[in-house]
């Protein structure tokens, strides 16, 4: 009996212990199920995370393929060519889905299942009111755009919208822009600068003591407007440009300080930039630095790294990199011309090759385009403010001096002349003029002031010296100054070697200067208008140089480096739905 209990127990055991097992197995199978299905969601998930971020390397792709092409002064337009905008509610434009016949998407090349396609919306021309002012396609939508982007890959797809400044990083919009520069540097000496500062140095190196490519010292700073411009010479140039900054309507230079090479030395009591001053209606601070080596000097604390200079004021702070690539080379005058407002070069018929900045200058532009070996002046020529008057037309070849200047008639509108009267300190001038020597300006005594009327690019093949002053005037009329540079009237100066500026104190001096080796400005001379230049050595005596913004827009035809070249700047993104 007791046997078959224990038997009828094991039976018992058994079959709960199968139905336990057959539970598990159970629970088991729904687990690995549930398991393997999140798995697979999970693996779905990632995926689509990956083709999310995928995605965004097309998106930067196609923006930087439009932003590229509006430099460069084309379209923007990349796989969008047949396709004809379409706006939603808010104005800004629908991209069509990439499956329709106006879609020709390109792929990354190292993602060949990204697709991507943009296309850029100029403000000045596309008919909208895009800023919001009432307006529709006027000056302030000038170089505004929106680029739309869209990218896909698999099921995915992600658009964008950025707003762009595009601006023109011409060398002509800065108060001084340098080039390859020397051992010591690019500037040397104490300086007083208002306004942009570009520097290259490509001739940099570091040795076993840091070489600066800029050296603010003593009380030299780099500021971002006119303070402390004497009132007559600020009569005579464009009121500044205006900026909203923090809740306040200032004047600006839009000042950025950029530097490829070399490192910043601040030292003593320099700056650059100040406290932004509520109370005062000018902007304190400068626009950005964008500077790739650092700083040094006893201004700037040491961190192991770039450096932290406690004198630099900037809306962008200190520890940006140089933002602008190779795109902004130094200019010579053996690189090719390229035309004013299109950056178009030009072929010589005779070589079949790109005219040179000077062979089209000396060739095409100045004199006779007929006869292209005449009107270049072979000697020096000096204009004394106490010496005699003088008088050459490169368009007629006529030469005058002294008493027999009375009887020059030039065409003030044709012809290539300058025209020095010195009993009335006054230089009349128009056009192209080469000179085949060396140009002084000087003046004695109290008599150092060389006024001047017109508008002419000189291109000297020696030197440059310049100790008078060298003012700006309407008319032929000294005493008639208001806004007389640059647009009505502008001296370009440019000399193959160097250019000597200031060696007599307290000058004022207004122009566009270039030299293509050294500019050395000694004395305490304050300069309206922009130094271009490989190297500039600046004294002791802190010159001051003060930008006028509107200098780049009213060059005289044939200054060399007078082309845009054009930087797109982001100003807001957003990512559409």
């Amino acid at each position: 009996m007791n046997k078959q209990k224990n038997k009828n127990k094991r039976k018992n055991n058994e079959g709960m212990a199968i139905l336990v097992a057959l539970i598990f197995i159970v629970v088991a199978v729904i687990a690995l199920t549930a398991l393997s299905a999140r798995l697979m969601q999970q693996t779905k998930m990632v995926d689509r995370y990956q083709d999310f971020k995928d995605c965004f390397q097309g998106l930067e792709a196609a923006v930087a393929q439009s932003s590229l092409a509006v430099e460069a002064q084309e379209k923007g337009i990349i796989g969008l060519e047949d396709w004809t905008p379409t706006y939603n509610e808010d104005d800004s434009i629908a991209l069509p889905d990439f499956d329709e016949d106006v879609a020709a998407p390109e792929a990354l090349l190292t993602m060949p299942d990204v697709e991507y396609m943009a296309y850029a919306i100029d403000w000045y021309t596309d008919g909208l009111d895009n800023n919001g002012n009432g307006l529709v396609d006027e000056d302030a939508e000038a170089l505004q755009y929106t680029i739309y982007a869209a990218a896909k890959k698999n099921d995915t797809m992600r658009k964008v919208e950025i707003v762009y400044d595009k601006q023109d990083v011409n060398v002509w919009r800065n108060a001084i822009f340098a080039g390859s520069g020397q051992a010591g540097g690019l500037i040397n000496g104490n300086v007083s600068i208002h306004g942009a500062v570009h520097l290259l140095g490509e001739n940099l190196v570091f040795g076993a003591s840091a070489i600066s490519a800029l050296e603010l010292s003593g009380t030299s700073l780099i500021h971002n407007n006119y303070e402390g411009l004497d009132a007559d010479l600020r009569a005579r140039v464009p009121a500044l440009p205006q900026a909203l900054f923090e809740g306040q309507v200032v004047d600006t230079l839009e000042a950025n300080l950029r530097v490829r090479n070399g490192l910043v030395a601040l030292s003593g009591n320099s700056e650059i930039g100040e406290v932004q001053d509520d109370t005062n209606d000018f902007k304190e601070t400068m626009d950005g630095t964008f500077v790739n080596d650092g700083w040094t000097g006893n201004s700037v604390t040491p961190d192991g790294d770039r450096g932290d200079p406690t004198s630099v004021q900037s809306d962008n702070g200190w520890d940006e990199n140089y933002d602008l690539g190779d795109r902004v080379p130094f200019p010579t005058l053996a690189d090719d011309w390229q035309e004013p407002v299109t950056g178009t070069k030009i072929m010589d018929p005779e070589t079949g090759t790109w005219y040179t900045h000077e062979d089209y200058f000396t060739e095409v532009l100045l004199a006779d385009e007929v006869d292209q070996n005449d009107g270049t002046y072979n000697g020096d020529i000096v204009l004394n403010a106490r010496g005699d008057d003088y008088y050459w037309n490169a368009s007629t070849g006529e030469e005058l001096t002294g008493n027999d200047v009375a009887s020059a008639t030039p065409d003030l509108n044709n012809d290539d002349f300058i025209l020095f009267d010195a009993t009335a300190n006054m230089l009349t001038m128009n056009g192209q003029i080469e000179i085949n020597g060396n140009l002084e300006f000087i003046g004695r005594g109290s008599d150092t002031t060389i006024n001047y009327t017109g508008r002419a690019a000189i291109l000297v093949q020696g030197d440059v010296t310049i100790d008078t002053d060298l003012l700006s005037c309407n008319n032929g009329d000294k005493n008639d100054t208001a806004n007389s540079f640059p647009a009505n009237n502008i001296i370009g100066l440019m000399a193959k070697g160097n250019m000597y500026v200031g060696s007599t104190s307290q000058l004022q001096i207004m122009g566009a200067f270039y030299a293509e080796q050294m500019i050395r400005s000694e004395k305490q001379t304050d300069i309206m208008g922009t130094f271009v230049s490989s190297y500039f050595d600046m004294g002791t005596n802190v010159p001051s140089i003060y930008q006028v913004p509107d200098l780049a827009d009213w060059l005289p035809r044939g200054m060399i480096g007078n082309y845009p070249i054009y930087s797109m700047v982001p100003m807001s993104w957003r990512e559409i739905r």
